[in-house]
């Protein structure tokens, strides 16, 4: 399948009616936190908005698209999947929209709340928080669905110092402290960044695990796609990464500029130029 920059997504493309688009995309920003992609005509006439990998379009209402304020029912409930579900809720609910269902874990295992929107939408905000077989909370499973094996790589880097290392990656690269194992000093720790895992651990030279630092230099490079890579570089040179070489626009159509950091590991910042 090709990709397409107009339609990102690849399995559903929910599309909602509103009575003003520009309203309707505005509120959906500033309280559940979706960005705006693009909008079309003059007025504007559709949008659409996304947040972490969930597309929506917002489109205005027509005679056949009543929304629910004007059908005085909703006739659908959209979900969206979001990491920090917790932090989400608060901010919803500090933004002053109608709660319905309250941030509770469900008993097919998913920490979710329910709220409407102005025009009368119904989301769903939720998060995976257990595996729970559909037969152990009454659910009668007629066909069972094969997911496919996960395949993936993620790279583990050897550094002095694993703590600090941990903290480095957590404060300058927002990094996700998935698991970290301190075994009387030596550290072994799974990290997150969007959604690529990286891993660490502290150098062990019985095991030819050997750090940058050890060998004077490393033979690989990390690649971290950002939205704004001037302001991630500035921060990474601010608590102690070393220039390799300056963000700038490069021939290869990516912007683009690498930092050694504190542990020996390069990484190059940037992110593709459209």
């Amino acid at each position: 399948m090709i990709s397409n920059r107009s339609v990102p997504t690849n399995i559903l493309l929910a599309h909602l009616a509103y009575p003003d688009v520009s309203a309707a995309a505005s509120w959906l920003c500033k309280t559940f936190g979706f960005c705006e992609h693009f909008r079309y005509g003059d007025p504007v006439s559709g949008a659409q908005l996304y947040l972490g990998n969930a597309f929506i379009m917002v489109h205005g209402s027509k005679p056949h698209s009543s929304g629910p304020a004007q059908l005085g029912k909703s006739t659908q409930s959209l979900t969206v999947f979001v990491e920090d579900v917790d932090a989400h809720y608060q901010h919803t609910k500090s933004a002053g929209a109608r709660m319905v269902e309250e941030l509770h874990v469900t008993g097919y295992g998913e920490r979710q709340y329910g709220v409407e929107d102005f025009a009368g939408h119904h989301w769903l905000f939720s998060r995976h928080a257990r595996d729970v077989n559909p037969a152990d909370w009454g659910a009668v499973v007629k066909n069972r669905v094969a997911f496919p094996a996960r395949t993936s790589l993620a790279p583990l880097i050897s550094v002095r110092h694993g703590l600090q290392a941990v903290e480095f990656y957590k404060s300058v690269f927002g990094a996700e402290e998935l698991f970290c194992l301190n075994d009387g000093g030596s550290v072994v720790a799974q990290m997150r960044v969007g959604q690529s895992d990286f891993w660490l651990a502290d150098e062990s030279p019985q095991h030819f695990n050997f750090s940058p630092e050890s060998i004077g230099g490393s033979t690989v490079r990390l690649v971290l796609i950002v939205e704004d890579p001037d302001a991630l570089f500035q921060r990474a040179i601010a608590a102690g990464a070393k220039e390799v070489w300056p963000v700038e626009d490069q021939p290869y159509r990516w912007r683009m500029g690498r930092v050694v950091d504190p542990f020996g590991h390069h990484w190059e910042i940037g992110k593709p130029l459209t």
